[in-house]
């Protein structure tokens, strides 16, 4: 199949690792399960797959949905009802216009959510964190996602199914899993929370910008006090997620303490979300995501406010 063959870019065989869930059901999902979910006398009515793979031409659905998609997967927009700003791209969802269009894609309060993405993971994970961070903690991410499914020679189609009805879903939203500007202002003299930005460490360190769309007021660095993990270093070669010692090794080599409160970065407030994935399996829940990221901060914050090299590791 063509559309297959197009999403084959990676190496089609890789070695094994270790699948970690929470304590409260599978916040990372395989493609085995999912098939088994979704297929026979046993598919999961309660299930709703949502597809949020995205183009920055905003042609997602056109151009990736409508080509390659899991079956019974709905599209999901991860842009809809938000109004981006210079500073924040990609804001938080209007609460009343999310609701009605989560109840559009047919979810309900005890709906199973199940998100996954055709790229590199990102939007999946930013997805399953606002569902989070709008009450829904039944939601899972599909582990190396579309690519994934397909290595593993699942059925890729360009059937759209219908919802038959709208579901009861309504956002309760849990300002603990976020943070904002001021909140990190606050935190860069208290340092009571740590910063995670899973930036590439050459822009974490300020040697390159992070974008072609350079300001004379925007800055080159990161949040003083702030640790690096690499977005990359959580997954393996078929972008599903490293095993939990694997990952706990990252924590350590970075100076994280996994019983302290932490706090997600990246550019966007995209990436950063793997971080609030890879804690909330090792069962740590509270993560929150500074939605803004360092897109906002190196607009809105001083000069003193911004540092440069490697980060401190905190005792």
């Amino acid at each position: 199949m063509k559309i297959l063959g197009l999403l084959l870019t990676s190496p089609k065989h890789f070695k094994s690792h270790q699948t970690i869930s929470s304590r409260y059901f599978q916040t990372l999902v395989t493609s085995a399960w999912l098939k088994n979910q979704l297929g026979g006398a046993s598919a999961n009515s309660n299930l709703r797959v949502l597809d949020a793979s995205w183009q920055s031409n905003g042609q997602g659905y056109e151009q990736l949905y409508k080509q390659a998609h899991i079956p019974r997967a709905v599209y999901f927009d991860l842009y809809k009802c938000c109004t981006g700003t210079k500073e924040i791209p990609l804001n938080l969802p209007d609460s009343e216009c999310w609701t009605t269009y989560i109840q559009s894609l047919g979810v309900s309060s005890d709906t199973h959510v199940v998100v996954y993405d055709g790229q590199n993971m990102r939007l999946a994970l930013r997805t399953w964190w606002l569902f989070r961070l709008f009450g829904h903690e039944n939601v899972s991410v599909l582990d190396g996602g579309l690519i994934k499914w397909a290595e593993d020679g699942y059925e890729i189609t360009v059937e759209e199914p219908s919802v038959e009805k709208p579901g009861n879903f309504q956002c309760k939203l849990n300002k603990s899993l976020m943070r904002t500007f001021e909140d990190i202002q606050k935190n860069v003299k208290t340092q009571e929370e740590q910063v995670v930005d899973v930036r590439d460490t050459k822009a974490f360190e300020g040697n390159v910008p992070d974008s072609v769309e350079t300001t004379p007021e925007s800055r080159n660095g990161h949040i003083p006090g702030s640790l690096n993990i690499p977005y990359q270093f959580f997954f393996n070669e078929d972008m599903t997620f490293k095993s939990k010692e694997v990952i706990q090794d990252l924590f350590e080599d970075a100076g994280v303490d996994l019983s302290k409160p932490i706090v997600s970065s990246c550019f966007l407030g995209l990436t950063g979300c793997a971080i609030n994935l890879t804690t909330h399996l090792m069962g740590k829940t509270d993560t929150a995501l500074y939605y803004g990221s360092w897109n906002e901060w190196r607009l809105r914050a001083k000069d003193n406010e911004c540092e440069t090299g490697h980060p401190r590791m905190k005792g």
